[in-house]
């Protein structure tokens, strides 16, 4: 039985199911995290950051529901490893927003069509397409579409890593004071980690494509 034959059954729409909630909480979190970026005023910026670590929190709760089925169930849909890496990436992403979200407010980032605000616009665009990734694992649509979305994630991550490339190069050009310098350094290098578990999540999923072919 193929992958996507498998995720039809029970056992593999419970996975299904519980992938596509992730998605669907990380594309809050990226919502939320590009409205965070722009506001200056803290009890306003306290209160959406509240809400990021709402569903960060909440897709923690989701990722143990995955682990625990993986322990629960001796024949799964895909291979254990893959689950697991998939789950634990997708957990990477929530933990960075979050994490990235906590640092520009102690930090005191923030600012309007700035790097930052273009890279999290790219992560909704990345989320929306991860969502119809998994979506089309359930409705057994073939490689062919499968890579084609698998191609545009690539191409966002790719843009991203450009601009926050370019960004971190610059903080040290113009002249800013020392400790402006080091936040910002140290901004951009936890955008860049952010970025790049968006690439690790393309990856697993290029990877199950190419094994369960």
């Amino acid at each position: 039985m193929n992958v996507l034959a498998k995720l039809f059954t029970p056992a593999g729409k419970k996975f299904y199911d519980l992938f596509a909630k992730v998605a669907v909480n990380l594309g809050n979190m990226a919502d939320y995290f590009v409205a965070y970026i722009p506001v200056s005023n803290r009890p306003e910026r306290k209160s959406i950051l509240d809400k990021i670590e709402l569903l960060e929190n909440k897709n923690d709760e989701v990722t143990h529901r995955l682990f625990v089925e993986l322990g629960k169930n001796f024949i799964t849909p895909l291979d254990r490893e893959d689950i697991h890496y998939m789950a634990s990436s997708l957990d990477d992403i929530a933990d960075f927003i979050w994490g990235t979200s906590k640092q520009m407010y102690y930090f005191d980032i923030w600012g309007q069509n700035d790097p930052t605000a273009i890279v999290a616009d790219n992560l909704v665009h990345y989320v929306g397409h991860l969502k119809i990734a998994i979506s089309r694992m359930s409705e057994h649509k073939g490689i062919h579409m499968q890579t084609e979305t698998l191609e545009k994630m690539r191409g966002i991550v790719a843009t991203s890593d450009s601009i926050i490339s370019r960004a971190l190069g610059g903080v040290f050009k113009v002249g800013a004071e020392t400790v402006e310098t080091i936040k910002l350094s140290d901004h951009y290098n936890v955008l860049l980690n952010l970025n790049k578990k968006c690439g690790d999540v393309i990856n697993v999923l290029e990877a199950m494509i190419i094994k369960y072919a």
